[in-house]
């Protein structure tokens, strides 16, 4: 399953949410623990039957959402003796259960199961068979797409989504990853409809009659529930490419042919490379990708067919830009079926060793597709995703067993940080050793299920590598280095020492300090000299000899290990990296250390590389994000210097940076970008419109409502502007937010709007603020799942601890994961904040109570010194006056010093 943000590099928020179902993190202020209150361990199920075969038969009433089946289960015992089958059963009407020979046999519905009496001890040693006849109207699992009056032109589609626990709600099931078994499935479906299933097409029956077709789909290698699905509408099917004998087909709704081929064009020749580096030929009959409508992820590995959203299709124009997504997520599909398919993940507590690799296997295709840089740079920017999730929400290992549902752990750390373990093990085991340990895991382990261990184990029955030590810091506990370097030069001795320490708290039981192997390069007037050190301590002093004095030295260029650096060698080295270094991403590391600097000399560097056309779009793309972190007004003219840049990347990344500028010439050059029809790239539109309302300037606000509605693919203008109406803190907008989050608009501009009204809404005044939280908890209910999700982080954003209470009833009645898991952080974070103020408040009340008694001290200190001023009711002679008064003043002093020590105490 994809997130789908797989290849999306350099795109801007709303081109990644526009695919991705969301939900996977709720960004925080710092970071929380990941289990909330509730949550428990979840262990691996008994498995008192041996599922071997199902067989569904199915029919649908489309006017009223639903659908009968029969359900045959041919399952053997594991032991002598069993009496009764339990299956995974969700709001399933159970109509009959019979044994093979026809003979009824008794059953009882549970909340969510269905439990059949056996009538006798069954033996071990014999199959039986039970068939179930049901009916249902599934609320999860199998899914209706129809026209409706807001939408007119929706497509008619059925479709499925079992990960991780949905299958039972549309068949009966034993419903666990380690359990496989092999399918069949008989679609009953109108005329003209194509059904997509798993496997092979058995047969295709026409009933003219019935003005139906039946298609029998049969798959021969085992798989677990979640994986069996349904595809099924009025479909372009487009046939590719074969590849070793296996059928390659595109799959869309009528009239998306050229899309379909623009999207997934490169699928055979990424069979083909990756059957090459894996060792083993693809394993299943044929493989599909079928583009669906308001699909809930961004793809579905399904057995041999793939269910990816249809906002994957695009047309020529956003081609530049969203090619790169469309392959990251075909990639990341194609790979699970090896890793997640064929090889599947026992529990869902090791899920790792089917996204982490999904996610590895993509950036290897860009390694073979784009070449070195391009794969470094995957790498750079899956770390950054989950460094952002692990400071701003949660640290947690690889392997996590506690969770309220499945879903919670489909985050940054099972993905990309995964990702980038697997990229440091191949670094550790070196090439040869990588790719033996990955064909003997495949071929030892194809067609069974697999937890962390069986890894471990193979890569020590291929290699004689005993990489324990790795899998206990990396996958067994959470974090990462935190690396603080210093560099000296000896020029007596040639000498260059390198001061390194790790940052890191190392004293719970997440964190470690590393063992890493770090490569540090030089360069000198001689050459690239290369030196791998290996960390082992918290602090070290490397002593380097080099043959001249270096003109920069670098940590880790290429960005082999999962870490941060704080690392600051000057100016010099930095410019002279930032054109030699001869890896791209460390070129970027060093664009961003002369952006922490912002001297006239590295902000000079930085704008001739920006337009420097020789260097990688990536580069040039990050130097414009090094620009805006000095803020100086150089740096803005370079940006608007280079916001006419060839590659869109650049474009869009030159107009992100813009919007760190809140002046009218950085709004004067975004707004060219958008005057007329625009900018021939839908999405450096998109980012400008974005930036343009974070310039806060007063023009902007009209610019932004003239391009709403703005046609463009996924509707990604109309979606940035309103985020940018939102950064304008302009709270005029919020009658046109709201009108956006109308059921009928696009499902990308509700989001972005319900988005924005959590940002723009703590500006407003108290009777528009409440009409923001009503509105945005009342999206908590919506019809589109990516909108619910979109609330939740806009409440949380909204800051109104009233929320809490919505939040909480939504999540409770929720079945989507995401939604529950959601629900449940924006509370903690709105129920912190409401306690935060109160703390605040209270300390408001300490001190006004403070103030109070120090001020009635002070009058009462002033009546006595009144009492005993010459002339006074208590005067005496001058001499007694002077001695009088001097204890009162020091008594004044005293109490006003404790009055600003007891403020200070309490600040």
């Amino acid at each position: 399953m994809s997130a789908a943000t797989r290849g999306l590099t350099g795109l801007d928020a709303e081109a990644l949410a526009c695919l991705s179902g969301g939900g996977l993190a709720l960004a925080l202020a710092g970071r929380e623990a990941f289990v909330l209150p509730g949550d428990q361990p979840v262990w691996g199920r008994d498995r008192p039957i041996d599922v071997q075969h199902v067989r569904l038969e199915l029919s649908f009433d489309l006017a009223r959402r639903s659908l009968a089946g029969v359900c045959t289960t041919t399952l053997r015992p594991r032991m002598d003796g069993l009496r009764e089958a339990v299956f995974d059963a969700k709001e399933l009407a159970i109509d009959a259960v019979e044994d093979e020979t026809g003979r009824a046999l008794p059953f009882t519905i549970g909340e969510h199961s269905l439990r059949i009496d056996l009538g006798r001890a069954r033996s071990a040693r014999r199959t039986l068979t039970v068939v179930v006849r049901y009916h249902a109207t599934p609320r999860r699992g199998l899914y209706f797409n129809a026209p409706d009056a807001g939408y007119p032109d929706r497509p008619t589609q059925i479709w499925t989504q079992g990960q991780p626990e949905d299958s039972p709600y549309w068949f009966p099931c034993f419903d666990y990853p380690g359990e496989k078994f092999t399918t069949e499935l008989l679609a009953t479906v109108p005329a003209g409809w194509f059904a997509l299933s798993n496997g092979r097409l058995e047969s295709r029956t026409e009933q003219a009659r019935a003005k139906t077709s039946t298609f029998h789909w049969v798959q021969d290698v085992p798989h677990p529930a979640y994986l069996v699905t349904l595809a099924a509408a009025e479909f372009d099917v487009i046939e590719a490419d074969d590849v070793d004998g296996a059928p390659i087909q595109y799959l869309g709704p009528k009239g998306s042919g050229a899309d379909l081929r623009r999207a997934f064009g490169r699928t055979p020749e990424m069979v083909r490379h990756f059957a090459s580096k894996i060792g083993v030929a693809y394993p299943f009959a044929k493989y599909a990708t079928v583009a669906i409508h308001d699909f809930t992820f961004g793809g579905m590995e399904n057995t041999s067919a793939t269910t990816m959203t249809d906002a994957i299709l695009h047309d020529e124009r956003a081609h530049e830009d969203f090619f790169e997504a469309a392959d990251g997520i075909t990639a990341h599909e194609l790979a699970h079926q090896w890793f997640g398919d064929l090889l599947t993940c026992r529990e869902w507590a090791h899920g790792w060793l089917n996204e982490s690799f999904a996610t590895y296997f993509d950036a290897l295709w860009i390694e073979h597709d784009r070449g070195h840089d391009d794969f470094r740079y995957e790498i750079l920017q899956d770390a950054r995703a989950y460094l952002a999730e692990d400071s701003g929400a949660y640290r947690r290992p690889m392997v996590q067993n506690v969770y309220h549902g499945p879903i919670d752990i489909f985050d940054r750390h099972l993905y990309e940080r995964g990702a980038v373990i697997l990229d440091m093990l191949r670094t550790e085991l070196g090439e040869e050793a990588w790719w033996a340990a990955i064909r003997h895991y495949v071929q030892a382990h194809r067609g069974r299920d697999v937890v962390t261990h069986d890894f471990q184990r193979a890569i020590e029955a291929a290699t004689g590598r005993n990489v324990d030590w790795f899998f206990n810091q990396w996958v067994w506990r959470g974090g990462h280095p935190e690396f603080k370097a210093s560099y000296a030069w000896d020029a007596a001795n040639r000498l260059a020492t390198i001061t390194l320490s790790q940052q890191q708290r190392a004293d719970d039981a997440l964190t470690s300090v590393y063992r890493v192997p770090l490569e540090i390069v030089a360069m000198t007037s001689r050459g690239l000299q290369r030196f791998t050190v290996q960390v082992t301590e918290a602090s070290h002093s490397f002593v380097l000899p080099l043959d001249a004095e270096p003109r920069w030295v670098a940590i880790d260029p290429a960005y082999r290990v999962l870490r941060t650096l704080d690392f600051a060698p000057g100016e010099a080295q930095l410019k002279a990296r930032l054109t030699e270094d001869p890896e791209a991403v460390g070129r970027i590391e060093a664009a961003k250390g002369l952006g922490k600097l912002a001297s006239p000399g590295a902000i000079e560097a930085l704008r001739a590389a920006l337009l420097d056309e020789a260097q990688p779009a990536i580069v040039r793309a990050e130097i414009a994000g090094a620009l805006v972190d000095t803020k100086a007004e150089a740096a803005r003219d370079a940006l608007v210097e280079g916001i006419g840049a060839a590659p869109s990347r650049v474009r869009r990344a030159v107009a992100a940076a813009l919007g760190g500028y809140r002046d009218e010439v950085a709004a004067k050059a975004l707004t060219t970008l958008l005057a007329g029809r625009g900018d021939r790239s839908y999405y450096v539109q998109s980012a400008a419109a974005a930036a343009l309302g974070a310039t806060r300037q007063p023009s902007a606000f009209d610019a932004l409502t003239k391009v709403l509605g703005r046609p463009a693919h996924n509707d990604v203008i109309t979606a940035a502007a309103l985020g940018g109406l939102a950064a304008l803190r302009d709270t005029r907008a919020i009658d046109t937010l709201v009108e956006y989050t109308q059921w009928g608009r696009h499902q990308s501009a509700r989001r972005a709007a319900t988005e924005a009204l959590g940002r723009l809404g703590p500006f407003a005044e108290e009777p528009v603020r409440l009409r923001v939280r009503e509105r945005l908890e009342e999206l908590l209910d919506d019809r589109s799942l990516r909108v619910q999700l979109a609330a939740t982080d806009a409440l949380a954003a909204l800051g109104d601890a009233r929320a809490i209470g919505a939040l909480g009833a939504a999540g409770g009645r929720a079945l989507e994961g995401r939604l529950t898991r959601n629900t449940r952080v924006a509370a903690r974070a709105l129920g912190q904040r409401a306690d935060k103020g109160a703390e605040v408040q209270a300390l408001k009340t300490d001190l006004e109570k403070l103030q109070q008694e120090n001020q009635g001290l002070k009058d009462r200190l002033t009546k006595i010194e009144a009492q005993l001023t010459p002339g006074g009711p208590a005067s005496t002679s001058a001499h007694g006056a002077g001695r009088a008064k001097s204890p009162a003043r020091r008594a004044t002093a005293a109490s006003t010093g404790n009055g600003r020590r007891a403020r200070g105490a309490r600040a």
